[in-house]
């Protein structure tokens, strides 16, 4: 009797351990091509050839850093009122937008 009252809280916690879930929301990759597709590529085309990339990616020296342009994305800037901001965006989020320009290559 008393071994079966010892096992059952180590039995109780090893079944919930292994139905606990275990994935971390910071550690789950985000998919840049994706977001680029849904937020970016009506104006900007599905490969980055839009005219408003001011240089992204075709010219990989463009004057604007990947921080810019993160902030580009999420707040937008007065002098281009015709691109729409994305506030909703995470930082992350828009960073990976701005990680998949830059790895295009413009044919």
């Amino acid at each position: 009797m008393n071994t079966r009252l010892i096992m059952l809280p180590a039995l109780l916690t090893l079944l919930l351990t292994g139905c606990s879930d275990n994935s971390d929301p910071q550690t789950t990759s985000i998919d840049g091509e994706e977001l680029y597709s849904v937020n970016c590529a009506r104006c900007h085309k599905k490969d980055g050839t839009g005219d408003f990339l001011k240089g992204i990616p075709a010219n990989k020296r463009t004057a604007l850093q990947e921080e810019q342009v993160v902030l580009l994305i999420r707040q937008g800037d007065p002098s281009r009122p015709e691109m729409p901001t994305f506030p909703d965006l995470t930082e992350q989020q828009a960073s990976a937008i701005v990680d998949y320009l830059f790895s295009l290559k413009v044919r």
